[in-house]
């Protein structure tokens, strides 16, 4: 690497002596008490320990999940990854659980969890069908041992492997003799070996395209090599490498903290970087100390910058709005406290719920390690959650702008900038979504349950990836194209105490067929009159289809010229206006058939669809508002 980044130098400068000793202390860098002695586990509130206990109980008593060939080959058959992915998932999950409690509470989770970590072992792969693609010598459904691929499907095994071995080390000897060195046997094979033998990974973004498989895959690495690796050279050179892609990941991330994956990749992006760095952290003592570096302290108010309310998020790309509530708060409470950010801070511990478990293994073994330790998240009280009255990420081009500051009452609105080629890219370029009392309604759909086509060149065949099912224009029957160089242009922001607008040009983000001279939109929230504007403006040389797509979560209560109302999902009511000279609206409704999608939004959701007169040149305003005292009078 010729131009190395703060973090590759950081690690440089401790010198070859301090590094050597820091990864040869790797496995103190986390303290943690003998396995199966409960007083010594005592630090670990009752709530928590009760539900691990109960949990790996629930599961001794039913079969271990089986991983079947037919199930992997759908994948290539009718292009279904979840048939495979989820009792993989399910294996790693009860294992972890078993190890949790094994640690806590001894025997008889100590067999349960010994038999998940040989049955991860044993797996013929732990490459997910999905990316067997990337493989060599494809051509075939069944996976070729021999030639093992690192993705995240092995990432996450190994890590399983890496963590129980680091709690569970002198019980599972004197247990069950053997098992350690067959793990350490696997993790050599599967990951170690590859990872050290080629350079072409492409996660490692060596071509300058990063996304969060680098930060994610390359933790758990570290993991492996402190953990697992006990040949000092080989686990100097797995850290080394490890410290190199980490450094390139940290290098490419955007100077205002945002992720352009969205908020719930953050949490397996940004939030996986912030990990490593914290074991890398506590292996050398502390003499690492990265929490003042650019960007770390603002990549850790994103999730609050993008909180609606109620579990509700502006989402971008694939990411859903209503996101699985069971994070690992206490990633995000410790990595505020390490910067000092009250409001990082504030934002995990509104999730610390009283009464309910401190951590949970669903977030992955590491991950629940780490909370289990954390005493101050083990006390914390739970705080309201803070809500900005304005977050404006410039280099994203992301706007949030809410009525009331601090709470989610009212209106809030999010208005996109960027460009197609983003991670996790949908053609939404310019696209904005409307929230009342936190719950949106103009929407942003999201992810969909990812099948064969969803990274491939039939990406944008899926509905919801394309820019007809975003609030945006279709422009002489085309909607926006895929690729870097559709974006916008001049985005540019107002703000100020009594509103925030976004201004920006949408046409370069259409092909040229699509004849679109200038698409000018401003996306205003007053909050003097609590309202949200958003206005179109354009000049196109074929008026014959410019359609304006409004998305639409909830239930439509009255449609007339110029108006329609709608129930949102949180029960108030909005209120849609505009000129109806100015375009002739219809309602679409539209089955929701995706499970993930349908979780989020129910059976069903709408598009507005309004029709401008046919001319070369027009302008449309849509205004939002809460309907006086929330409720409908459906006379």
């Amino acid at each position: 690497m010729t131009d190395r980044g703060l973090l590759a130098r950081r690690w440089e400068l401790l010198g070859a002596d301090v590094r050597e000793a820091s990864l040869a202390r790797g496995r103190e860098a986390i303290p943690l008490p003998p396995p199966g002695d409960r007083r010594a586990w005592a630090h670990v509130d009752e709530v928590t320990a009760r539900a691990i206990i109960e949990r790996a109980d629930t599961d001794r008593r039913t079969p271990w999940p089986h991983l079947r060939l037919s199930d992997y080959a759908r994948y290539w058959r009718d292009g279904n990854r979840t048939a495979y992915e989820q009792p993989a998932g399910e294996l790693r999950r009860r294992t972890s659980v078993a190890v949790l409690a094994a640690a806590l509470d001894g025997q008889p989770h100590l067999d349960e969890a010994a038999d998940g970590l040989l049955a991860l072992c044993e797996q013929t792969t732990w490459c997910w069908a999905a990316h067997e693609l990337f493989a060599p010598n494809r051509g075939r459904v069944v996976p070729d041992p021999d030639h093992p691929y690192l993705d995240l499907g092995a990432a996450e095994t190994v890590a399983v492997l890496a963590w129980a071995d680091l709690l569970l080390a002198p019980a599972l000897d004197a247990r069950v003799p053997g098992l350690r060195d067959r793990m350490r046997r696997e993790a050599r094979r599967r990951v170690v070996e590859p990872f050290l033998g080629s350079r072409e990974w492409h996660w490692l973004g060596l071509d300058g395209h990063l996304h969060n498989w680098n930060p994610w895959i390359h933790g758990h690495l570290l993991a492996t090599a402190l953990f697992l690796v006990d040949d000092a050279p080989v686990r100097a050179r797995v850290v080394d490498l490890v410290v190199d892609g980490l450094d390139r990941y940290l290098a490419a991330l955007p100077g205002d903290g945002g992720c352009d994956e969205g908020y719930a990749y953050w949490w397996n992006g940004p939030a996986r970087l912030a990990e490593a760095l914290d074991l890398l952290d506590r292996a050398t003592g502390g003499l690492l100390d990265p929490w003042r570096w650019d960007p770390l302290p603002e990549l850790a108010r994103y999730p609050h910058r993008m909180a609606l309310g109620d579990g509700w998020y502006v989402n971008v790309g694939d990411g859903p709005a209503r996101p699985d509530p069971q994070q690992a708060w206490h990633v995000l409470h410790r990595w505020g406290r390490a910067t000092g950010d009250r409001q990082v801070v504030e934002h995990a511990a509104a999730h610390r719920a009283p009464g309910a478990p401190a951590v949970s293994a669903d977030a992955g073994l590491g991950r629940a390690v780490l909370g289990l330790a954390d005493t101050q998240w083990a006390t914390q009280a739970p705080t309201p959650v803070p809500l900005p009255a304005t977050s404006w990420l410039p280099d994203v081009e992301v706007l949030v702008s809410r009525e009331h500051p601090g709470s989610p009452q009212g209106l809030c609105v999010a208005v996109k900038g960027g460009h197609n080629d983003e991670n996790h890219n949908h053609n939404d370029v310019g696209s904005y979504l409307v929230a009342l009392d936190g719950v949106p309604v103009l929407v942003d759909l999201g992810q969909p349950t990812y099948t064969a086509i969803s990274f491939t060149a039939r990406r944008y065949e899926q509905w919801v990836t394309q820019s007809q099912w975003h609030n945006l224009p279709v422009v002489n029957g085309h909607g926006q194209s895929p690729g870097a160089g559709f974006r916008a242009s001049a985005m540019a922001v107002g703000l100020g105490p009594d509103g925030d607008e976004a201004r920006l040009d949408l046409a370069g983000a259409y092909a040229p067929d699509a004849g679109c001279r200038s698409w000018q939109r401003q996306v205003r929230l007053d909050r003097r009159t609590a309202t949200i504007a958003v206005t179109d403006t354009w000049r196109v040389d074929d008026p014959a289809d410019v359609r304006l797509h409004h998305v639409l979560a909830g239930e439509p209560l009255a449609h007339h010229a110029g108006g329609l109302t709608v129930r949102a999902l949180g029960g108030r009511v909005l209120t849609l206006a505009w000129d109806p000279r100015a375009g002739t609206g219809r309602l679409e409704r539209h089955a929701v058939d995706d499970p993930l999608l349908r979780d989020v939004w129910g059976e069903a959701v709408h598009r507005l669809v309004v029709v401008p007169p046919r001319a070369t040149a027009g302008s449309f305003t849509l205004t939002a508002s809460a309907t006086p005292g929330g409720q409908h009078d459906r006379r």
